[in-house]
C-alpha cells in the first residue's frame, strides 16, 4: 500500500502499542500522518490543547534522552501532565509484581503509561493487567517509536516509502528486528547486514518476509547495493555489558564514506542515537551531508505526540 494514496482517519482501533508486529499497515499510516499534522502545527506554534485534564506516567526503567525529553516536552505541548517514574524509586524495585503496580496506577486518574526498558515479556504482562493504554518505551526486543518516527522521517526526505530501500548495518539488536518488521509493512525493502551470530531474531525475519522483501547478509556491499538509507546503530545495547570482543567482530561494520558510496548516490544516514562516532560510524559520516540524524531526533517529539494522542483517542 501506498502511503501517498491513503486517506488517514486519524484513529486507532488498538488501546496498546506495544509492537510493530501488531500493528497493521493501516496504523501504521494512521500514526505517520497523525505525526506529519502534529509537526505542522509545531512549525507554527500553534499546538492544540488535546491531552488537557490529562496525565501520563513515564515509567522508565533506564536513563534517557530523547525518549524522555520527546514525551515531557510532547505531553507539555498537549497542554497534559506527566509523573515520571524511575523503576528504581518505586516498589518494582523491592519485588512488587508488574500486577500490582499496573493495575494499581490507572486508579490514580492516570490517562496512559510509557514503559522504558522493561523486558518484552514485562512490558506484555503490563499491559495485560493495565486498565489504560500502555506504550513500548523500548525494550531488548523492539523499539516501535523509534522507527515508526524513523519512518516518518523517510517519508518526509524521500517524498514517499513505496519501493525505498533501507540497509541497516550491525548488531542485529532490537532496531534490527523493528526495521524489519515496520518497513515490510510499508512496502519497504528492507537488507540486514550482520555478522554470524548477530542476526536478528529469526521469528520476526520469517513474519517480515509475509509482507516484504527481507535480506540477511553478513555481506556489507550485498546489503548497501542500491540503497536510498542506510543505518546503523551502537555495538553495544542498552543494559549490554561492555564487550570488547563483540566491537572486534562488529568493527568490520562500521559505516563509513566508502560504504555510503556503495548505496545510491541521493542516500541518506540515519543512527537512532546515542552516536559513538568511529566506532559503529565515522564522524565524516555522521556529520556529513547525507546524515539525517537530528531529523530523526526530533521526529520522536512528533511521533510520541500523535501516539499519545491516537491511543487516548483524541482528535487531532
Amino acid at each position: 500500500m501506498d502511503i501517498n494514496k491513503y486517506d488517514p482517519k486519524f484513529k486507532l482501533r488498538r488501546r496498546d502499542l506495544l509492537g510493530l508486529t501488531d500493528l497493521t499497515s493501516e496504523e501504521i499510516f494512521e500514526l505517520l500522518y497523525a505525526a506529519k499534522a502534529m509537526k505542522k502545527k509545531f512549525r507554527v506554534r500553534e499546538n492544540s490543547a488535546l491531552l488537557r485534564g490529562k496525565t501520563v506516567a513515564l515509567l522508565f526503567g533506564s536513563a534517557s534522552t530523547r525518549t524522555r525529553v520527546s514525551f515531557e516536552m510532547g505531553i507539555r505541548q498537549m497542554s497534559g501532565d506527566y509523573l515520571y517514574l524511575s523503576k528504581d524509586e518505586t516498589q518494582l524495585s523491592r519485588g512488587e509484581s508488574l500486577k500490582d503496580t499496573a493495575a494499581m496506577l490507572g486508579r490514580y486518574g492516570l490517562s496512559a503509561v510509557v514503559l522504558r526498558s522493561f523486558t518484552e515479556a514485562q512490558t506484555h504482562e503490563f499491559a495485560s493487567y493495565s486498565d489504560i493504554p500502555v506504550i513500548n518505551g523500548i525494550t531488548e526486543v523492539s523499539h516501535p517509536l523509534q522507527i515508526l518516527s524513523d519512518l516518518f522521517t523517510i517519508w518526509e526526505v524521500k517524498g514517499r516509502l513505496d519501493n525505498l530501500k533501507l540497509a541497516y548495518i550491525g548488531d542485529g539488536n532490537n532496531i534490527a528486528n523493528s526495521l524489519i518488521m515496520g518497513c515490510s509493512k510499508v512496502n519497504m525493502d528492507v537488507a540486514i547486514a550482520s555478522p554470524h551470530g548477530y542476526s536478528p531474531a529469526r521469528a520476526v525475519v520469517e513474519r517480515a518476509m509475509q509482507y516484504g522483501d527481507v535480506l540477511i547478509t553478513d555481506d556489507v556491499a550485498e546489503a548497501v547495493s542500491g540503497a536510498d538509507v542506510v543505518y546503523t546503530d551502537v555495538f553495544i545495547s542498552m543494559n549490554e555489558e561492555d564487550d570488547a570482543e563483540k566491537k572486534r567482530i562488529l568493527s568490520r561494520y562500521r559505516v563509513t564514506e566508502e560504504v555510503m558510496r556503495l548505496a545510491k548516490p541521493d542516500a541518506v544516514f540515519m543512527h537512532c542515537m546515542p552516536v559513538h562516532r568511529g566506532e559503529e560510524v565515522t564522524a565524516e559520516v555522521v556529520d556529513g551531508p547525507q546524515s539525517i540524524c537530528y531529523d530523526q531526533a526530533e521526529n520522536r517529539l512528533h511521533l510520541n505526540k500523535a501516539a499519545l494522542a491516537l491511543l487516548i483517542r483524541e482528535t487531532i
